[in-house]
């Protein structure tokens, strides 16, 4: 082939180097080093792929989501923390009330109870007997010693006399016994105690009955509210007949909380309400009171006796009462007590800070609470605004005072 037809190509590279050998030496650097990182993070198996557009993957679209929701959160969470911060430690105005010093104060205390009879009485007869005639219906007024149930004469008859028959053989046997020798004191006690029997039982038959005619009396005063027994019907020994009741009083037998117990005295005077009837108010007073707790109410008993000439209450009935007393006690508004009903306390204000302080609650009205411990005369407590949003030691600014 001739000269002519031959082209000759330079290596680029030996051009380079010829040139420039130091530029020859740093891209010889550059290339080893590029192959040497992507010999360390490329797998080496035959099925990874020559592409280099696939030799890295992108992050997912959820993962990113995720990330993205993580430090919202977090965020949030943070300036909740910081605005709170800054809510509770910031100076709070509250308007101030002066304790002044304990009064004799008049409070109203109040529970529920239930209306019961002044005196109810059972009607029975104490030996076997038979109800001839039945003299009075459910809901009659009857007087004492009137007639109720007309008895059998023939067998109440043999009944008094077989009774009067065995208080004379008692007795005789006491005075047998009583004037043997040697005496016996066993013996004698006995017979005194057999005679005592006699004698209560022939009582009773007496007691119960008008002689002359045969019939069972009322032995008080009321209305009759139930009868057990028909006309003709023959009954037991000590079967109950008749029930009696005396509502010209009537007694409320009320549930009053435990923290009024010392506040509370026999003959204060009382209002009862009826449920039935709330525009009925009637006067009573204290007659009774029980101080045993109920420890499922935390209650104690009051007894209030009614008068109840026009039978406007009637056994049964729910009523509320209202005890007026008095009590020494500091005043406070109920505004500025915390809890007034369980584990009471106030804020207390020293060197412009509020402190949590515990108090005893003795009683209450509508708008005042009357504590008679925790508390010291002139003292400052915070009225407003409302205790439940400072914290105990607050940092606190006055900007009015009550008294």
């Amino acid at each position: 082939m001739s000269d002519r037809n031959t082209q000759t190509f330079d290596d680029p590279i030996q051009s380079d180097a010829e040139t420039s050998p130091q530029s020859n030496f740093e891209e010889t650097a550059i290339i080893s080093a590029v192959t040497h990182k992507r010999a360390r993070h490329e797998p080496t198996s035959p099925t990874s792929p020559t592409n280099p557009g696939l030799s890295r993957r992108k992050p997912s679209k959820k993962l990113l989501l995720t990330g993205a929701v993580v430090a919202a959160l977090l965020i949030i969470a943070s300036l909740s923390l910081t605005v709170a911060y800054k809510y509770w430690a910031i100076q709070r105005d509250v308007t101030a009330f002066r304790i002044n010093k304990q009064q004799l104060a008049t409070q109203f205390i109040g529970g529920g109870g239930v209306v019961y009879p002044l005196q109810q009485v059972n009607i029975t007869y104490p030996v076997a007997q038979r109800a001839v005639s039945i003299l009075v219906k459910a809901g009659d007024q009857v007087k004492s010693g009137q007639a109720l149930i007309k008895l059998d004469t023939v067998q109440l008859d043999a009944e008094l006399n077989q009774a009067s028959s065995n208080v004379s053989a008692a007795q005789s046997y006491l005075n047998s016994v009583a004037g043997a020798f040697p005496y016996n004191a066993v013996t004698v006690a006995a017979a005194q105690h057999d005679l005592q029997v006699a004698q209560n039982h022939y009582n009773a038959l007496i007691a119960q009955t008008s002689a002359r005619d045969g019939n069972l009396i009322a032995p008080i005063q009321g209305t009759i509210t139930a009868i057990n027994v028909n006309s003709g019907q023959a009954f037991a020994a000590n079967t109950i007949l008749l029930t009696l009741m005396d509502q010209s009083s009537v007694v409320v037998r009320a549930k009053i909380p435990l923290n009024n117990l010392n506040s509370i005295h026999v003959g204060m005077p009382a209002q009862v309400s009826p449920s039935a009837l709330p525009d009925l108010t009637l006067t009573g007073k204290v007659a009774q009171i029980i101080p045993q707790a109920d420890p499922q109410t935390d209650t104690f008993g009051v007894w209030i006796q009614v008068p109840n000439t026009q039978q406007a209450l009637l056994a049964g009935m729910n009523a509320f009462v209202t005890v007026q007393g008095q009590v020494n006690a500091f005043v406070v508004p109920r505004l500025a007590v915390l809890n007034p009903d369980h584990e009471s306390s106030v804020f207390v204000i020293r060197d412009n800070h509020a402190y949590m302080q515990p108090v005893h609650v003795v009683g209450r009205s509508d708008n005042t609470v009357f504590i008679d411990s925790g508390l010291t005369p002139n003292e400052l407590i915070v009225l407003l605004p409302l205790n439940k949003i400072l914290t105990n030691a607050q940092e606190i600014h006055i900007v009015a005072t009550e008294q």
